[in-house]
Formats: structure tokens, C-alpha cells, sequence
């Protein structure tokens, strides 16, 4: 076993991602890769966020949750029979320097909160929003640092078999505030329910939708999927190396948003408009 570790050890961080660099990325963006630090705010379905920063080459990843693994976590990366009633930043961290040994893990065992959250902005160049809705107030005060600081915040979240993105820019004339309809004092309910509504403008059916409300309103769960999950994932992955490597022509700012679901070959990849409640292009 002490062989084996020390072989792997051997191995530069070069070795690891040697197709990559040969295959498309210079150098000097694998360094820039190298460089970024991302924010995951949760790691429940931001664990498969997780894994493929990793995989793609992401130097340091900040992992906030405060949840343990339960069985129906099963559409999380860092859901095995074996991590169950583990944290999940813990189980994550395990997993991460699992897939590449030379990376920087940093867990945040509290989560992201109205107390920490400008502090582990301030560590990160780009952050990922994947805090649970109860948890509102906290996600705004890490919108506002983000803003304040100048640095993107990206949101996916997932719809069964597909996602929406959303892509909150620094200079942006919409804050998460005004885009989410968020006002202080509101019910936890109505705030839940104006966030879904909004981060997510086609449902696939009436009766999914009903769903989501029930969920706002605290009678059942939230349905996932684990391909919905992926998606997302893939998406918000794709595009952090579009803003780190300045391709902004290839991504799209709030007001308008990315739907895809791949399941439904109707819809494809649908570019979105809450401005004008509209969609704008249709793949």
C-alpha cells in the first residue's frame, strides 16, 4: 500500500491531465485553471459540480454543506452505500484528492452562511450557487459579496432529466434580489415559491409544477433526478471555463438563462428571457 501511494505521489499534476493538455487546452489556460479557486455553495447535487472541476483541472475547490449522506442522495456523486450518515463535504474532500492528489480542498463543515459567506467569497474567483432554498438569506449575502467583489455567481438548478443556468454577472443591471423577487420579511414560502417560479420558466408539465409548489410550501420533497443533476453540472462546468478563459460571447447574463433537457427533443436548449418573458432561441 505505502508502494502504491508513493507511486502515485511520482505523478505530476501534468501527468494526470496529460490528454487534456495535448488534446485542446494551451499551457497557459491549464494554468489558469490551475489558479482558480471556485466557491461551491452545497454540495449536494454540487458534488457532481465538484468532481468535474476536478477532473478538469481546477486547482482549489471550496466545499461548503452542513447535511450527512442518506440513501436518497443517491443522484449525488458522493452518494455510495459506504458514505451514508457521512458528512458530505468530508466525504467529498475524500473524493476529490481521490480523483487528483494534487489538488486544494478547503470543507466548510457549517455551510455557507450569512456570517461566512463574504469570507469565502473573498477566497474564490468564480462561486456556485447550489444552497438549499432554506437557506434564502444566506444565499443573498453571498450574492451581494460576490457583487460587491466582483466576481461571477452561477446557478443551475435541476428539472428531473434536465437544468436551467443561470449566470449572475458582477456588473450585471439585475441583482439576485430584483431577478428572484426576494424580499425581506416575506414568508419562507412565498420566497420559495417566487425563486422557482422564476429560476425555472418551463416546467415540463402542469402536474410537475404542482409538485414544486408543494415543495415551496413545505408538504413534500423536491423531485429529482440524477440526470437532471448531471446536466446541470456539465452546464455550469462548461461555462466557468468560458468566463475564466474570457469566452463571455458563449455565455448568456440574467435576465435570460440556458434551459436544457435532452429527454424532451421538442425543447433541446432553449435560451430564455425573464425580461421579457419570452424565449429568445431554440437549438
Amino acid at each position: 500500500m505505502i508502494k502504491e501511494c508513493n507511486e502515485i505521489q511520482m505523478h505530476s499534476v501534468e501527468d494526470f491531465f496529460d490528454r487534456s493538455l495535448t488534446a485542446h487546452m494551451p499551457s497557459e489556460k491549464f494554468k489558469k485553471l490551475q489558479e482558480t479557486t471556485v466557491l461551491m455553495g452545497g454540495v449536494g447535487g454540487g458534488s457532481n459540480v465538484a468532481e468535474l472541476l476536478a477532473r478538469k483541472g481546477v486547482g482549489h475547490i471550496i466545499i461548503s454543506d452542513i447535511d450527512v449522506y442518506e440513501c436518497h442522495n443517491i443522484r449525488q456523486r458522493g452518494s455510495v452505500v459506504s458514505s451514508l450518515g457521512k458528512e458530505k463535504v468530508l466525504v467529498m474532500e475524500e473524493r476529490l484528492r481521490d480523483v487528483n492528489p494534487h489538488i486544494k480542498v478547503t470543507c466548510v463543515r457549517e455551510g455557507i452562511t450569512c456570517e461566512n459567506a463574504e469570507k469565502y467569497v473573498d477566497q474564490a474567483d468564480i462561486v456556485v450557487d447550489l444552497i438549499d432554498l432554506h437557506a434564502l438569506d444566506a444565499k443573498v449575502v453571498m450574492h451581494r459579496a460576490a457583487r460587491k467583489q466582483g466576481k461571477y455567481v452561477l446557478t443551475a438548478p435541476s428539472v428531473i432529466n434536465g437544468a436551467v443556468m443561470w449566470i449572475f454577472s458582477p456588473d450585471g443591471d439585475i441583482t439576485f434580489e430584483e431577478f428572484f423577487n426576494y424580499v425581506e420579511g416575506m414568508p419562507m414560502s412565498e420566497l420559495a415559491w417566487n425563486h422557482l417560479l422564476k429560476a425555472i420558466p418551463r416546467f415540463p408539465s402542469e402536474e410537475l409544477k404542482e409538485m414544486y409548489k408543494q415543495a415551496a410550501h413545505g408538504t413534500r420533497s423536491i423531485p429529482l433526478d440524477a440526470v437532471g443533476v448531471e446536466q446541470a453540472s456539465i452546464m455550469l462546468v462548461t461555462a466557468i471555463e468560458n468566463i475564466l478563459f474570457g469566452n463571455l460571447k458563449n455565455i448568456v447574463t440574467v435576465p435570460k438563462g440556458l434551459q436544457v433537457d435532452l429527454s424532451r427533443l421538442q425543447d433541446g436548449m432553449v435560451v430564455v428571457d425573464q425580461s421579457q418573458k419570452k424565449e429568445v432561441g431554440l437549438c
